[in-house]
């Protein structure tokens, strides 16, 4: 009998789909063509493309929490917790356009080399943004969803800035923002930055050099910030602030004034969608006279931009 012997080709193929199942990846669906590499432009891709399915997207670089697959059950197969860190792996998703972020490590990879559509989109500014969902929009041509979500962002933006700007800038509280824990924050330049700065706060590290910097109870104390906010994924509750006796004299602690930002499809401070209904709740904390229809901007956002629905119960348990 003659010796049976796998082709060449067969035998590597089969290497590469071990390969990227062992790495923690799944295989994509055949209808994922559309490939993120990044968890932040992701939510801009969703936003665009969720009005005819969320089938074709595959979204890596995700991490534990399974938000996204719980509120969208289409991208239950269609997230990877793993980087693709070569273009073999990607090869093997035959995608017909990827999305990676400008100035990252994808960006200057060899997968531009590769022959597939890459596009680079940044999202770090204002201009950055509305940009980028331009960008999206031309290169999956969705061109007119692109510009209702840009048209909406910025009139929502708009009446933010026009309210605020009411209010005398001496009146305005200076605000701190806590990111992974209350001695880490965002310096100048940064997102959370522009979000506290359009709700009509004084952020205190806005002036600060670097872009996620490292603080200390002094600067804390020199900086005495009349409000805490911190990111929903900080090790630092509002509890545990308070109870922090070396920042028992900040007026934040004192008059305990510590939110924790909002969380739902991802978390509310970040350069996604959600950042609009993050910059009215901001307002509605810096300034409560701004909390005047709250909750229906934010059902009205969600239907926009996600094409979902949410009631006023679920927005209450949002913000808790």
């Amino acid at each position: 009998m003659p010796e049976f012997k796998f082709p060449k080709i067969f035998a590597v193929s089969l290497f590469f789909v071990f390969a990227f199942i062992l790495c923690g990846c799944a295989v994509a669906d055949e209808a994922a063509k559309i490939v993120v590499m990044d968890p932040m432009l992701s939510q801009w891709v969703l936003a665009i493309k969720c009005v005819s399915g969320v089938n074709d997207l595959l979204i890596t670089e995700v991490g534990k929490s399974d938000y996204m697959s719980a509120i969208f059950p289409g991208l239950k197969d269609n997230i990877m917790r793993k980087k693709i860190d070569n273009t073999e792996s990607l090869l093997l998703l035959n995608p017909k356009i990827v999305f990676v972020k400008k100035y990252s490590e994808h960006e200057n990879s060899d997968f531009k080399k590769s022959g597939l559509k890459i596009v680079s989109v940044e999202f770090e500014k204002l201009d950055d943004i509305l940009n980028g969902v331009k960008t999206i929009g031309e290169s999956l041509q969705f061109e007119t969803r692109a510009v209702t979500l840009i048209e909406h962002y910025k009139k929502a933006i708009d009446e933010v800035n026009e309210s605020v700007a009411k209010i005398v800038k001496t009146a305005r509280p200076r605000v701190y923002f806590a990111n992974s824990n209350i001695y880490n924050s965002f310096g100048a330049g940064m997102f959370q930055n522009f979000l506290i700065e359009t709700a009509g706060g004084i952020s205190v590290t806005s002036n600060a050099s670097g872009s996620k910097i490292q603080t200390s109870v002094e600067e804390l104390i020199k900086w005495d910030p009349e409000i805490i906010v911190t990111a929903s994924y900080c090790s630092d509750t509002p509890d545990l602030i308070i109870k922090n006796d070396k920042l028992k004299d900040l007026n934040a602690v004192k008059n305990k004034k510590i939110f924790v930002m909002p969380h739902y499809v991802t978390s509310w401070d970040m350069p996604v969608p959600e950042s609009l209904p993050g910059i009215m709740w901001l307002a509605s904390k810096f300034n409560p006279g701004l909390n005047t229809g709250l909750n229906d901007r934010i059902k009205e956002f969600y239907k926009i931009f996600y094409n979902i629905k949410i009631d006023d119960a679920e927005i209450e348990k949002i913000m808790k």
